[in-house]
């Protein structure tokens, strides 16, 4: 099963991008991993007309690189959140009712609402807000853990 990321903003921090490939490369046994960045708009003032026109913006982007025929699931603090053991599960239905998945991670204002309301049911890492570079270290372990589960691999304890 071939697993997918559209993440809003390019150039992760030396450190983030180590962890990534880490687990992208760890990845690699269960179908792979693909990451695919998109540019984050620039917000020109805080303003909610300004930051809803990102939205927008960076919402097309998202869309015209979400791979067709796959379930894809936005990240949103909104969202269900799950035990590790729960998120494998859930992540074991979602590769049987649709064989490929694919998380979207927004940027500093999230996803817009039209476009979240496409996708389906967001998950979260709890209420708490994290910087969305760290969000796709987050998600990586976290799917890796799940595969580990499901494949009975020692690594979740």
């Amino acid at each position: 099963m071939k697993w997918h990321l559209v993440a809003v903003g390019r150039g992760m921090p030396p450190p983030i991008r180590t962890l990534v490939e880490d687990y992208r490369e760890r990845m690699q046994r269960f179908g792979g991993l693909s990451l695919v960045e998109v540019a984050e708009e620039k917000r020109i003032s805080q303003k909610k007309a300004d930051r809803e026109k990102a939205l927008v913006k960076e919402a097309k982007r998202i869309g015209d690189k979400l791979p067709e025929r796959v379930w894809t699931i936005p990240l949103d603090s909104r969202g269900k959140s799950y035990s590790s053991e729960q998120f494998a599960k859930r992540v074991e239905s979602w590769r049987e009712e649709r064989g490929e998945v694919c998380f979207v991670i927004g940027g500093p204002d999230g996803i817009q609402r039209e476009l979240q309301a496409r996708l389906g049911p967001p998950l979260s890492f709890g209420p708490m807000t994290l910087p969305h570079m760290l969000a796709r270290v987050v998600l990586l372990e976290q799917l890796y853990r799940a595969m580990t589960i499901l494949h009975h691999v020692p690594y979740h304890r």
